[in-house]
């Protein structure tokens, strides 16, 4: 059953890739057009989420190892160390936790600059009062540009990521195998953020209520599948 989710992800990362204009060799683009990014970003996270599920059911036939530490390295000539090639991205399989303001309260949030309200003039005006009271203004000669969907944003992250991915889904074996090692790790780790399952609770990241692409249903199938459960009526 797996392997018709696997199949059919490859066929969403093929078209990613057609989409980012990169080859099956381990090629990167370095820039790409902020609409293209977005897109790309918009089926790329339920795909890996759907991806980290799979690897979870096959490692459901594969025996739990003990964890062992692994042993400290003791620091040698570096003169003497080869030099090694650009190594291939590693498929991330732990799912990123969710935010609660409530768990950190002492955290601060981002501050924001205020912003003029809509003025085209080269030069803008904030009225700031001083404090005896008399306004004073500070001019603004060179203000923020306006943010296009065809401006160029860095995408290296991205096809790595992409990459990563596609290594990901051409050898589910291996990446069954990491999960086990990663699930016995944090099963012999302390009390703490790092026992937590690899995979969380509650919805996946990437889920949508409303199906856009045929990535939201495969990834709640998957969803339902890696915990065992029937499968609800669509949501579309």
């Amino acid at each position: 059953m797996t392997e018709n989710y696997r199949l059919a992800l490859l066929r969403v990362v093929a078209g990613l890739f057609l989409s980012a204009g990169m080859n099956s060799d381990d090629s990167v683009i370095e820039r790409l057009p902020r609409h293209v990014r977005n897109a790309i970003l918009l089926i790329l996270r339920p795909a890996e989420s759907a991806t980290r599920r799979i690897a979870a059911m096959v490692a459901r036939h594969l025996d739990l190892p003990e964890y062992v530490k692994p042993a400290v390295r003791k620091p040698g000539n570096k003169g003497s160390r080869k030099k090694r090639g650009p190594r291939a991205p590693q498929f991330c399989l732990i799912d990123p936790r969710k935010y609660f303001h409530e768990l950190h309260p002492n955290r601060r949030k981002p501050h924001r600059k205020p912003k003029p309200s809509g003025s085209t003039d080269p030069q803008i005006q904030v009225r700031i009062a001083g404090f005896d009271g008399a306004p004073d203004f500070i001019i603004w000669s060179e203000p923020k540009a306006v943010l296009t969907p065809d401006d160029d944003v860095s995408a290296t992250a991205l096809c790595r990521r992409l990459l990563a991915l596609k290594l990901a889904l051409e050898d589910m074996p291996k990446q069954a195998k990491r999960y086990v090692r990663e699930v016995a790790k944090r099963k012999a780790a302390a009390p703490g953020p790092k026992s937590v399952p690899p995979l969380r609770m509650g919805l996946p990241p990437g889920y949508r209520r409303k199906y856009i692409h045929i990535v939201d249903e495969i990834l709640w199938d998957c969803h339902c599948l890696v915990r065992q459960e029937p499968r609800p009526p669509d949501r579309t």
